[in-house]
C-alpha cells in the first residue's frame, strides 16, 4: 500500500504532519521522498519489521565505543592530549573519576566536534569537525557526495533529479516547525563536516518522540572510520540529547545479512505486525525468526489462549500461507490477500461513508459518489472497496484526518 503528498506548481494540496507520520511509523509504515509505504508482511518474500530504540537505554558495544573514541583520538591529533596536560592539567580526583565513569553517549559524541572542544580550552586539535542540522534542502554539495557513494558503494548510478525525490523531498506540512517541546520537527539533513569539506550526511526526521533515520551516505576516504556505527551513535544521542526518546532504525529484515548490523544496538524493540505493540528484540525472539519469518507474538498468544481446535487451525495456517507466500492477481486487495494488521471491514463499515475525498479540486465525502449506496464494500473494484483499503492499513485513528484522492486528472 502506497500513498504520496501532492503538489502542483504554485500548491500544497495535501500531506501529512509529523504527528499523523509518526502515527503511521507505529503500524509499519515508512517514508521514500514524498512517498510514504507500507510492505505486505504477510505476502512478501522479506519481511520487513520496524525496530527501533529507546535512547536513554542504550548501551553501546565494545565496537561502538571503540569507533567513536576513535574518531575522537583522530580530530584531536597526536600533539593535542600531550598539549592538553601540559597546559591544562586536571587534578588525580578528577582523572579517576574520567576513568570510572561509564560511557556517555552524548558526551562522547560530542568530544570530537570543534565547539565543544574550543569551549574546553583554546589549544587548536589537528582537525575541525563540525556537525551542522540544516533543512534538507539540495545544494552541489551534498549531491557531489551522494553521486559518490552511490559509484563507490552501491555501484550505481545516481542523478540529481533522483536524489532530489529521494532526500530531499518529504510529505510534512508543515515542512518544520518547533513542537511545545521546544523540539524541532521535520525533515533535516544531518551534515558532517571535516576542515570546511562535507565528508558524511544523514537523512533524518525529526518527530515527535522519536528521530527516525532515512538514510546515511560518506565519502569513502573515511572508511577506516566505521561511519555506520558512528552515524547510528550520534542519532541515538540526537533522540537523547533532543528529548525524542526513541531512535528508529527503520526496517529490519532477519533474512539479509546486510541488515544484521541493526541487532548490534541494543535494548531494541520490534513492532508487531498484526496487534502494533512492541516487543523485546531479544536474541530469543530471533531464534524464533528463523523458523517463523513472519511472527506476530500478539496474535499467536490470543490465538493459543483461546485454546480452540479452529484457533489452532487458524494458526497453524496462518504460518504456512505465510512461508509458502501468498500469490497475486491483478484483483487482489489488503482484503482478499489477508494483509497483515489491517482494520476488518465490519470496523469499516460504520464510518466509510463520511471519508472525506479530493475529486479534482473538489473536496467532498465518500457518500456523494454516484451509485455509492449501491456498492458492496466487500467487492473488489468499486470505489467503496477501494477507500476501504486506504482506512484498512493507514487505520482508524487516522481515518477522520483523511483526504482519499480520486480522479486526479480531472480539471
Amino acid at each position: 500500500m502506497m500513498m504520496a503528498s501532492v503538489d502542483r506548481p504554485g500548491e500544497n494540496l495535501l500531506g501529512i504532519t509529523p504527528d499523523d507520520y509518526k502515527t503511521l511509523l507505529d503500524r509499519g509504515w515508512r517514508r521514500s521522498g514524498n512517498i510514504i509505504y507500507k510492505p505486505d508482511m504477510r505476502g512478501s518474500c522479506c519481511q520487513e519489521y520496524t525496530i527501533r530504540l529507546k535512547s536513554s537505554a542504550f548501551k553501546p558495544n565494545s565496537k561502538q565505543r571503540k569507533a567513536t573514541n576513535a574518531w575522537s583520538k583522530f580530530i584531536h591529533g597526536i600533539d593535542y592530549k600531550r598539549d592538553q596536560v601540559q597546559k591544562y592539567p586536571i587534578s588525580r580526583e578528577e582523572k579517576r573519576r574520567k576513568r570510572l565513569s561509564p560511557f556517555n553517549v552524548v558526551e562522547k559524541i560530542h568530544e570530537s566536534e570543534y565547539a565543544t572542544l574550543k569551549a574546553k580550552n583554546p589549544l587548536e586539535p589537528a582537525h575541525k569537525f563540525e556537525i551542522v542540522l540544516e533543512e534538507n534542502n539540495f545544494t552541489e554539495e551534498k549531491y557531489q557526495l551522494f553521486e559518490h557513494y552511490q559509484k563507490k558503494i552501491h555501484n550505481d548510478e545516481a542523478s540529481e533529479g533522483g536524489f532530489k525525490r529521494f532526500l530531499c523531498a518529504n510529505p510534512f506540512k508543515p515542512p518544520y516547525s518547533v513542537d511545545d517541546k521546544g523540539r524541532k520537527i521535520g525533515a533535516y539533513h544531518q551534515c558532517y563536516y571535516l576542515d570546511g569539506r562535507l565528508i558524511a550526511m544523514a537523512v533524518l526526521d525529526l518527530l515527535p518522540d522519536c528521530v527516525s533515520g532515512v538514510y546515511f551516505m560518506y565519502h569513502t576516504d573515511f572508511s577506516q572510520w566505521s561511519f555506520g556505527k558512528l552515524s547510528a551513535v550520534r542519532e541515538i544521542a540526537l533522540a537523547e540529547e533532543g528529548g525524542y526518546e526513541y531512535y528508529y532504525m527503520g526496517y529490519y529484515i532477519h533474512s539479509c545479512p546486510k541488515m544484521r548490523y541493526k541487532c548490534e544496538y541494543q535494548p531494541a524493540e520490534i513492532l508487531d505486525p498484526e496487534c502494533y505493540d512492541w516487543h523485546s528484540f531479544n536474541d530469543d525472539f530471533r531464534k524464533i525468526l528463523d523458523v517463523k519469518p513472519y511472527y506476530s507474538p500478539s496474535l499467536e498468544t490470543i490465538l493459543t489462549t483461546e485454546g480452540s481446535e479452529q484457533s489452532m487451525t487458524l494458526l497453524k495456517n496462518y504460518y504456512i500461507n505465510t512461508k509458502k507466500g501468498i500469490s497475486s492477481t491483478h484483483d487482489d486487495t489488503v482484503f482478499t490477500t489477508d494483509m497483515s494488521g489491517v482494520v476488518k471491514l465490519e470496523d469499516i463499515s460504520p464510518i466509510i461513508d463520511d471519508t472525506r475525498i479530493l475529486v479534482g479540486r473538489k473536496l467532498a465525502i465518500a457518500e456523494m459518489i454516484s451509485g455509492w449506496e449501491e456498492m458492496p464494500i466487500d467487492e473488489p473494484g468499486n470505489a467503496k472497496h477501494k477507500i476501504a483499503e486506504a482506512i484498512a492499513t493507514l487505520g482508524l485513528e487516522l481515518t477522520p484526518k483523511v483526504i482519499v484522492c480520486l480522479a486526479l486528472g480531472q480539471q
